[in-house]
């Protein structure tokens, strides 16, 4: 239903021309558009899940312009047929096929059977690319060459096949019925999973001979999985399912004006019975708009976003031209549609006449889409947005609790938090998207692409790796309820023997995830599991998974009055104590950045050693006063983290619009140059491999106190590492019985406890002069108690997700752990 929506109101609504940049040929009406979309959407993940386990990702979704003339011009695009206007004018092959469903209806389909520099089709793998409501094929089409979908999985080997559903304006045939004939709008969307996906399926088997992977967004999502539940003679012909925005339940949708619009559907059924044909260019369309957005709490002032949800990052060229292939459907649709949102619920068309749906059903109420029916070694891929308000995140979950049964190494689940209903589609990411990623192993595509899901860390990023995990939580002294993973053994299941516990702490503004984020054979915490390691993994509070309190919330300010003193004198005790008590054992201990940091002030307090047995640092953080980060530098000079908080904001939430205000006015000052920004406040990596960046973008940057950053800020300012400063002489005698904050004394760290220090020369935030200053500071340390590794090319994040950390750091890390 979203696709119609915001279009509606738009076409009567846009008044001038679109000026538009050179790419997209688009003909029809006697008139030429060249459009051309400047954005960069990444099409790896979409790419590796067909790549390495038989399956797609692509996105179908329209967004309105402000431009009637433009409208014109283009809804007469393709005035050859598809690929005819949009395939081959891009250099491609590309054949026109019809396919006749058992009910008469005739479909359109396209084939892009090689990439543009041509060659043999040979046995190339099949993809059948189904776009959603009010779409038609050429939705897969409307970006460059070198992003739009279709054209993508052609240059990648693949054989592209696009589907029309019945009704658009290349699949309007029919046996005996024309679309003026009232009979031919006689169906819903079950008619598409009865007869239409069945149809395409059995002709691009049957012209192939290979199992066909399957592409759909939104509605082309509902009918896949509708299919799934009931029809196991697809499985014969289907090899995967790639659901993009997947929408199966609706009935806790976010969107005002979808909710108002559906529910004034279902009030006047006859009404629209009548209409038929739902043209989303239509009056009784607009009408229905227009009375939607009359209703109270209904707000069109942004309309997109009443519709959708607030869209992060939209290209509006690109949006222009998806606007030139705007779609009919049946009003029976949109009513089934319409009682998906008002009753909540997965199930065949209602007729509202316990008799009517007796004479189709032979009960009286119309049957359920069982999703528990899919099989459950079946590879789904599920890809949704928590900005989207369409597919709202608690639809999905309803989706994922149907899907409970699946086997975990067949469900990807991948979440991006700021995305959308449209980003889908058309986003400019704020993220960092990338076109291009050479991959070599089935591995490396999954630790690429595995996401947080909703069962937690273990559920998400460690069982789909096929190790055994335990969730576990621990509460702090003062109440923090922290989440902890632990890996007990290596992939092969093996347990026997002394399996020594080590304990692995992230930095700042990151959780736990951050171990696991490369591939098995390169990740830290999967690497200590397969050598005989019992691997806990930290994360500190105010995390997505350590958000939990005995008496508060995240939305209360006071949950967030903290800074990393609290980390020391609560979190890391807590957490040492725990993994102690379970195991019987002295614990090993890796911490990173910001847990280099709460780690060397317990030693100095002479905290946690006696449960210790060695403690290895990945850029150590003690001393900031020589760091070269431009932007945390500038940051701190600014006071940025204290305008913040006398603003209110007790939560530092690097996402958020005040910190990302802030940070924009720090970008303008000389000296900073923020269009690298993990480079500017980190140093320049040397190994990091794109996926990675792009997975890790996808769970961090995670919140912390803003107290914490004003802490670290005046670290960087006054060169020192001591306790928080309240900046107020009577306030830090009230806390300290003193007027300035104690310092932490590295000196005062036991000469005799073994540390592993590793550090880089391209590292701005744990920069070298500092670390002369820390390593000054412990030279009374036993001579073999203390290993330091310099890397000259290592930067600040290479410690974590560098490709070749395992050779350069990790393997001589555990070496060092050996003889301890």
């Amino acid at each position: 239903m979203v696709l119609c929506i915001y279009k509606v109101l738009f076409s009567y609504w846009l008044s001038t021309t679109i000026n538009l940049p050179q790419h997209l040929r688009v003909v029809g009406a006697g008139r030429i558009l060249t459009l051309h979309a400047r954005m960069t959407v990444t099409l790896t993940s979409i790419l590796l899940v067909i790549l390495f386990s038989g399956s797609a990702v692509a996105s179908n979704q329209l967004f309105p312009h402000t431009v009637q003339d433009g409208i014109a011009a283009l809804s007469d695009a393709a005035f050859d047929g598809i690929c005819m206007t949009l395939v081959k004018t891009q250099g491609y092959a590309c054949e026109e096929h019809t396919v006749t469903t058992q009910d008469g209806y005739i479909l359109s389909m396209q084939r892009i059977p090689v990439g543009r520099s041509g060659g043999a089709p040979g046995k190339r793998p099949p993809v059948l690319l189904q776009h959603g409501l009010l779409s038609d094929g050429a939705t897969w089409l409307l970006l460059p060459p070198d992003q739009a979908l279709a054209f993508v999985l052609a240059d990648n080997g693949f054989d592209v096949w696009l589907a029309n559903t019945r009704g658009t304006k290349y699949s309007c045939g029919h046996t005996s019925l024309s679309a003026n004939d009232s009979g031919y709008w006689g169906w819903s969307w079950d008619e598409l999973v009865t007869y239409e996906l069945p149809a395409m399926f059995q002709y691009v088997y049957k012209k192939t001979g290979q199992k066909v992977h399957y592409v759909g967004h939104s509605q082309g999502t509902l009918i896949a999985l509708a299919a799934l539940t009931k029809d196991k003679t697809l499985l014969n012909m289907w090899r995967s399912a790639s659901l993009l925005a997947p929408l199966a339940y609706a009935g806790k949708i976010t969107s005002q004006v979808t909710r108002a619009a559906a529910e004034n559907i279902i009030a006047n059924v006859p009404y629209w019975l009548e209409v038929q044909e739902f043209n989303p260019f239509g009056k009784a369309a607009f009408q229905l708009f227009v009375d939607v957005c009359k209703q109270p709490g209904v707000d069109c002032s942004d309309f997109l976003s009443a519709v959708a949800g607030h869209n992060c990052c939209l290209n509006p060229s690109s949006s222009a031209a998806m606007l030139g292939h705007e779609e009919s459907t049946s009003t029976m649709n949109m009513i089934h549609l319409s009682q998906m949102v008002t009753k909540g619920t997965l199930a065949m068309y209602d007729y509202n006449d316990e008799n009517k749906n007796r004479k189709y059903y032979g009960q009286p109420t119309p049957p359920a889409y069982n999703l528990e029916n899919i099989p459950n070694d079946f590879p789904l891929y599920l890809f949704h947005g928590g900005a989207d308000a369409v597919c709202d995140v608690e639809n999905v979950q309803l989706l994922l609790h149907g899907l409970k049964y699946q086997n975990r190494n067949n469900l990807w689940v991948k979440y991006i938090y700021q995305y959308a209903h449209v980003d889908f589609v058309i986003a400019v990411g704020t993220r960092t998207k990338l076109t291009s990623f050479s991959v070599t192993a089935g591995e490396e595509a999954k630790a690429a692409l595995s996401p947080a899901g909703s069962d937690g860390i273990c559920g998400s990023m460690v069982e789909t790796q096929s190790y055994a995990c335990e969730e576990h939580t621990v509460t702090t002294q003062d109440g923090y309820i922290l989440s902890i993973q632990r890996i007990p053994s290596g992939r092969s299941g093996e347990t026997s023997g002394d399996r020594p516990p080590v304990l692995l702490q992230h930095g700042l503004l990151m959780d736990a995830i951050t171990w696991l984020l490369l591939p098995p054979e390169q990740s830290l915490a999967f690497l200590l599991a397969d050598n005989g390691y019992d691997v806990w993994l930290a994360s500190t509070r105010g995390t997505k998974y350590s958000r939990g309190h005995v008496s508060l919330g995240p939305d209360d300010s006071v949950y967030w009055n903290w800074s990393w003193d609290e980390l020391v004198a609560y979190d890391l005790p807590a957490t040492f104590q725990y993994v102690h008590d379970q195991t019987g054992q002295q614990l090993h201990y890796v911490g990173h950045s910001l847990g280099t940091l709460i780690a060397l002030a317990s030693f100095s307090k002479d905290q946690l050693v006696n449960w210790l047995r060695s403690a290895a640092l990945l850029s150590p953080i003690a001393y900031l006063g020589q760091m070269t980060s431009p932007l945390a530098r500038n940051a701190a000079d600014s006071f940025l983290a204290e305008l913040l908080y006398w603003s209110g904001l007790r939560e530092f939430y690097p996402r958020g619009e005040a910190v990302i205000k802030l940070l924009k006015s720090i970008c303008k000052k000389p000296g900073v140059d923020c269009t690298n920004l993990l480079t500017s406040f980190t140093g320049q990596n040397c190994c990091l491999n794109s996926s990675i960046v792009d997975v890790f973008l996808d769970h961090e940057p995670q919140a912390t106190a803003t107290k914490t950053m004003i802490h670290i800020a005046q670290m960087i300012r006054d060169g020192t590492i001591a306790m928080y400063d309240y900046d107020d002489e009577e306030e830090n005698k009230k806390h300290y019985g003193q007027s300035k904050p104690p310092v932490y004394n590295m000196t005062n760290i036991p000469n005799d406890l073994p540390l592993f220090l590793a550090y880089g020369g391209a590292d701005a935030l744990s920069d070298v002069n500092d670390m002369k200053l820390l390593i000054d500071s412990l030279k009374d340390h036993e001579g073999d108690k203390l290993v330091t590794l310099y890397r000259d090319d290592y930067a600040h994040a290479d410690y974590v997700m560098a490709e070749n950390a395992k050779q350069v750091v990790y393997d001589p890390l555990m070496a060092f752990f050996k003889i301890q």
